[in-house]
């Protein structure tokens, strides 16, 4: 009945409102030792309590059941009559996962077996007499849960992504109205397409706002991988998070949780020794694992580092050798060293373990941030530690262009790469697609976005040159036309057309047309690549004087390192 599916929907809700921090506070009594703080035992023991309740006031007796074996133990941890080991809160953990998964699957809970669950449970209160133990009662604070959902309506997810693209194509709408406006004149229809420009960013703002969550969400979760994956590997090691109220677009924060699982993992397995060996190295026993966020201009930077053993350079260059995947005479330094280890199949481990050693992901790592528009850099210290860094726009959702136009067609530039535009200086020859420019005393190269494009002849002499930037490298794009700034409802080319080479995907014009937004890292990927490869063919042609394959080797040097 329909009644029904919405009274699960919403004990569903209340009990991962509930759960939403509950691994946290659990893993805040193991670090709180011994004696952990009796407002932190309650914590834990309301959220059972609650769920307790609210279950009972639907009749799911396995999970009361489960509920008030949890308050049990909790209730003897408060009064102090048992100690906070990891067995007791590995119990407690798994007790917890259980009444999660109890709680999504609501119309299953009251038919679960949970007879081995509530027994490991009383085994920790074995040496504890039981007397005075109260019955579940059951429906205490189902009211109050019911009115709280009445102050706070909860929405789909996937509604609310819809809800994201209608209010991008109104902004698209409101900006055609805006055109029209200008090019009728009339001073009545101005006024009123301001007034629709203002309340269109109102409203986008704060559909946008809806979006954000704070990064914390995810951060609780990392401190059990962290935990368990010690537990596994015989290491020791503590997770410290700074910024957990960094606000981040929902859909990064989802598409974030495989590389940071992997790093974190990594940061136990290859970074933290084991514990004796930091001893014997002047360290303490316990490692630390730093995952801290931030904002910076309309970037997010999360870091993650630990003070382990760093990365072994010459083992590195070693296995990528051996493995043939670099020329051996051509060993890189200092950074270019480090970025050995995002090469597919290749492991630092020494064997294959239930953790890493199969030289799988750190090159997952990297294009999953590439396909968040993010990127990642290593920095690595022998017997100090490793720090990887990554930064990734805020939303993913509407994002501000620059409109270029090449042989008529639009095209859109993200602004967050777009430094300045200016004329194409007459003095400039592009061959091939690819020239270098004077800008205030730096040789700064430039790719024709037409020659990638494929559009046939050359730029006019009236083109224009976009400067864009990534990191510190620094490049210029050669386009027709540049219309203006312009925002961007962003939108993927679908599994038919797939990742394309220096497109982040499509949008919408002010005039209705579909238009390409252009992924200026991966287009000054392209142009590099090419580079090389005709400075390669340079090199073996015959017949080529000197002064052309320097040329092309200058050009490919300058778009590389900018």
């Amino acid at each position: 009945m329909v009644e029904d599916e919405k009274l699960y929907e919403l004990f569903t809700e209340s009990c991962l409102e509930q759960l939403r921090g509950i691994e946290a506070a659990v893993l805040d009594l193991e670090t709180a030792g011994d004696a952990p703080s009796r407002p932190k035992v309650e914590a834990v023991f309301r959220a059972a309590h609650t769920i307790k309740g609210d279950a009972g006031a639907l009749g799911l007796a396995p999970l009361v059941s489960l509920c008030h074996a949890v308050e049990s133990v909790l209730a003897v941890v408060r009064d102090g009559g048992l100690a906070v080991t990891p067995g007791l809160i590995g119990e407690l953990l798994a007790a917890f996962d259980r009444i999660t998964d109890m709680a999504e699957h609501p119309t299953e809970a009251g038919d679960r077996d949970v007879t081995a669950d509530i027994a490991r449970l009383n085994a920790l209160l074995a040496p504890i007499p039981a007397a005075g133990e109260a019955a579940p009662a059951g429906v205490s604070s189902a009211e109050t849960s019911s009115r709280e959902h009445f102050r706070k309506l909860a929405i789909p997810a996937r509604e609310l992504d819809i809800l994201v693209d209608r209010i991008g194509e109104l902004g698209i709408v409101q900006s055609r109205l805006a055109a029209l406006s200008r090019r009728r004149g009339d001073a009545e229809l101005r006024d009123v397409t301001e007034e629709v420009e203002r309340l269109a960013g109102l409203l986008r703002d704060q559909v946008l706002g809806l979006r954000m969550l704070p990064i914390k969400v995810s951060f609780p979760k990392y401190r059990r991988l962290v935990r368990d994956t010690c537990a596994a590997l015989g290491r020791e090691a503590e997770l410290v998070m700074v910024g957990e109220n960094t606000e981040l677009d929902k859909s990064v924060i989802e598409q974030l949780n495989t590389p940071c699982i992997h790093l974190l993992r990594n940061a136990v397995d290859h970074g933290i020794e084991p514990p004796e060996e930091r001893l014997a190295q002047g360290k303490p026993r316990r490692g630390t694992i730093t995952l801290s966020a931030r904002q910076d201009g309309n970037d997010v930077v999360i870091v993650i580092a630990d003070d382990g053993a760093g990365i072994d350079v010459n083992t590195l260059w070693d296995k990528a050798v051996a493995a043939g995947m670099v020329d051996p005479a051509g060993r890189p330094s200092g950074d270019e060293a480090l970025n050995l280890i995002f090469l597919p199949g290749l492991s630092t481990a020494a064997a294959v373990g239930a953790v890493s050693g199969r030289g799988v992901g750190m090159d997952a790592v990297r294009e999953g941030l590439a396909a968040l528009r993010g990127r990642i850099k290593v920095a690595s210290a022998p017997g100090v530690g490793t720090s990887f860094t990554i930064r990734l726009p805020v939303s993913l959702a509407i994002i501000d262009c620059l409109e270029v136009r090449c042989a008529g067609v639009s095209y859109f530039l993200h602004l967050d790469y777009v430094e300045e535009c200016l004329e194409l200086p007459a003095t400039c020859r592009l061959r091939a697609g690819r020239g270098v420019m004077d800008l205030r005393g730096r040789a700064v190269p430039l790719v024709c976005l037409r020659h990638f494009l494929g559009f046939p002849g050359d730029p006019s002499r009236l083109s224009h040159v976009v400067t864009v930037h990534q990191g510190e490298r620094r490049a210029g794009i050669v386009v027709d036309t540049v219309v203006g700034r312009k925002q961007a409802v962003l939108k993927h080319l679908g599994k038919a057309l797939g990742r394309i080479e220096g497109v982040l995907g499509g949008t919408v014009t002010e005039a209705g047309d579909m238009a390409l937004v252009v992924d200026v890292p991966g287009l000054l990927r392209m142009a590099m690549d090419e580079a090389g490869r005709t400075l390669a063919a340079s090199v073996l042609a015959a017949g080529r004087d000197g002064k052309s394959v320097l040329r092309e080797a200058s050009y490919a040097t300058r778009l590389d390192r900018g």
